[in-house]
């Protein structure tokens, strides 16, 4: 895929994450995403909603869309590394 297929599918994510969030939609994988970037020491939190510094989704929409993955594939993990753990 070259680099307008890329920036069209990125969109259309954008858009069907976007749409699930408004609509409600959740799926199996939606939370578990959810948690995983909570604990994550690259989040970050913009008037109650959670962001990512890496990628720049919104958190709660990119977890609806199936396609989507974590930069970092810590979605396709069972448990987080060590040192992606947020220290409190």
């Amino acid at each position: 895929m070259g680099c307008c297929g890329k920036t069209i599918q990125k969109a259309k994510n954008i858009i069907k994450g976007n749409v699930a969030l408004i609509r409600g939609i959740k799926y199996e994988f939606t939370d578990v995403r959810v948690r995983k970037c909570q604990k994550c020491k690259w989040n970050y939190w913009i008037a109650r909603t959670l962001w990512c510094s890496i990628c720049k989704c919104l958190v709660p929409a990119a977890a609806r869309v199936k396609d989507k993955q974590c930069p970092k594939g810590y979605w396709k993990l069972k448990e987080l590394p060590e040192g992606a753990i947020k220290k409190e």
